[in-house]
């Protein structure tokens, strides 16, 4: 349980890192509902999955 408590908050923290660097990687992602649940229930892997899928798509 606790390891799933501290990659909900890394991967939020990622979400939140990679916004607020945008300005100088050019990488950003919306704050949605699906961004912030992927990203609490994966951790990094789904905020990575979301970066692959945002230049995919």
């Amino acid at each position: 349980m606790k390891g799933f408590f501290v990659s909900m908050v890394l991967g939020l923290l990622a979400l939140a890192l990679l916004n607020y660097l945008a300005p100088y990687t050019g990488v950003s992602l919306p704050v949605t509902r699906l961004s912030v649940l992927s990203a609490g229930f994966l951790g990094i892997p789904g905020v990575t999955l979301l970066v692959i899928l945002d230049a995919l798509l």
